[in-house]
């Protein structure tokens, strides 16, 4: 023992290392969530598309202007490392015009790309005989379709609509674990939700490995076009601390980068979007660390009196 130094109690080791175990499992509990592909369009981001001329990076707005056709051959995407975790894909919706029997899709999909056909979890909002709806569609690899619209009669609610001219904020998310996809929609102006829903028994989903845009497989007026702009899209991974049955993906993802209107009034309640996964980081935050440390800092100076 160096001469000078205070003599260390094990007691109070005991109880600092308690404390950061402890300290650590909270960090750990609520599972990870890892960002694969994140862009606001501030810079080109480098989309590919066969149509460059009505779908692309508007660098005037800083957002992504997409005019699809129905019935049409359109596509826009961006491949991402994905391998069937779980997942949330958020984006901003700024729908200027929507024909009818025109719509805009997002989502996640394969390299077809047909809205029609899987594997695809997508979006859609949708002029059509049902008015200015909203769908949560999935399409599995036997070309199985599970869905959900907005429109009374699918999901035993009041019927919900968008405007054109209004922004939302749309979550798409899929759980492996619980074998469900669900979507949220939100007034982008105040975060209000619009409506949501969640299916459930989703399974053999194939291979996806794009976020994409695509009128392919639309058999709609080929005249009609859907129109507006897409800002702040993001897709993240969600990796669970405990997996019964199958493991989740074990591959390590990698990063990729690249006026609000007035909201719409619905009549009656709209239904609360699914519930969106807590994210927490694995690796013990720097200042968790430091205020275990100061702990047993405390520990050891009581002990000592």
């Amino acid at each position: 023992m160096i001469k000078g130094l205070p003599r260390i109690q094990p007691r109070s080791v005991v109880l600092a290392l308690l404390i950061l175990a402890s300290v650590a499992g909270m960090a750990r509990s609520a599972g990870t969530s890892v960002v694969v592909y994140s862009t606001d369009f501030s810079s080109n981001p480098d989309w590919v598309t066969n149509d460059l001329y009505h779908n692309h990076w508007d660098e005037t707005v800083g957002m992504f202007h997409y005019a699809l056709r129905a019935a049409g051959t359109d596509f826009v995407f961006k491949t991402i490392p994905y391998h069937g975790e779980s997942f949330q894909l958020e984006y901003d919706l700024f729908p200027l015009n929507t024909d009818f029997q025109s719509s805009f899709r997002l989502g996640l999909g394969n390299m077809n790309m047909n809205v029609n056909q899987g594997t695809t979890i997508l979006s859609e909002f949708e002029n059509g005989p049902y008015g200015d709806i909203i769908w949560l569609r999935v399409i599995d690899a036997e070309n199985q379709r599970r869905e959900v619209s907005s429109y009374s009669q699918s999901y035993g609610g009041p019927s919900v609509y968008f405007m054109d001219g209004t922004p939302y904020h749309v979550v798409l998310s899929y759980s492996r674990e619980q074998r469900t996809a669900g979507i949220a929609v939100s007034f982008l102006s105040n975060g209000t939700t619009l409506w949501g829903n969640t299916l459930s028994g989703i399974v053999n989903l194939g291979p996806m490995d794009r976020i994409y845009l695509s009128s392919i497989g639309d058999t709609q007026n080929p005249n009609a076009i859907a129109e507006g702009y897409i800002d702040n899209v993001s897709m993240r991974l969600i990796f669970p601390t405990a997996v019964t049955g199958s493991p989740a993906s074990t591959s390590s993802p990698t990063m990729v980068t690249g006026g609000e209107t007035p909201g719409l009034s619905v009549t009656g309640t709209p239904v609360s979007p699914p519930p969106v996964t807590t994210q927490a980081s694995t690796p013990i935050p720097s200042f968790i660390a430091i205020f275990a440390l100061i702990l047993a800092a405390t520990f050891f100076i009581l002990t000592r009196r």
